[in-house]
């Protein structure tokens, strides 16, 4: 019975601290990856929406086949347009089912909706379930694998997956 309760006492322990650890990790990636993303996406910053990921970055695009490098899926800016088109409104949320790190690396998916609203139109929204790897360079995390994928994604699955901020 002793070895029993000290067999949990040490397993409790240990689950704590990674707990901690992993909660830990998660502010980390929200604050150097997620919340920037998310920014730079909306606002259409494309120097620093590449930013937050690898320059080793492997895009896939699950539902066309579609595999790109860094140079593939940021290509350099046109700077010879000159036609400045008014952007709609745009709310980018994630939502996820699964976020695992050991504090170098980490796997994160989950689920995202795009709301987009157009002055004189409906207001239409889409969805999309994604899969990353994160890696920490020179102390900073950045999007090593971006896979994402239609299958499934719907607002049930993205209501049923939990907030960016975890809850205290």
């Amino acid at each position: 019975m002793r070895k029993f309760l000290l067999l949990n006492a040490v397993l409790f322990s240990l689950t704590a601290r990674a707990q901690t650890d992993s909660l830990k990790w998660v502010k980390e990636i929200n604050e150097q990856v997620w919340k920037p993303f998310i920014t730079h996406l909306v606002s259409g910053n494309k120097t620093a929406f590449s930013a937050v990921h690898s320059k080793r970055i492997t895009r896939v695009e699950i539902d066309r086949g579609v595999l790109l490098d860094f140079e593939k899926y940021f290509p350099p800016a046109d700077t010879t347009s000159s036609i400045k088109k008014k952007k709609p409104d745009w709310v980018f949320e994630l939502r996820f089912d699964k976020r695992i790190s050991n504090g170098v690396k980490a796997w994160e998916s989950g689920y995202y909706k795009g709301t987009v609203k157009e002055e004189g139109k409906n207001t239409r929204s889409y969805y999309g379930r994604f899969f990353v790897v994160l890696e920490k360079e020179n102390g900073t995390w950045k999007i090593l694998v971006d896979a994402d994928t239609g299958k499934d994604a719907n607002e049930e699955n993205f209501s049923k997956a939990f907030a960016m901020e975890p809850k205290q």
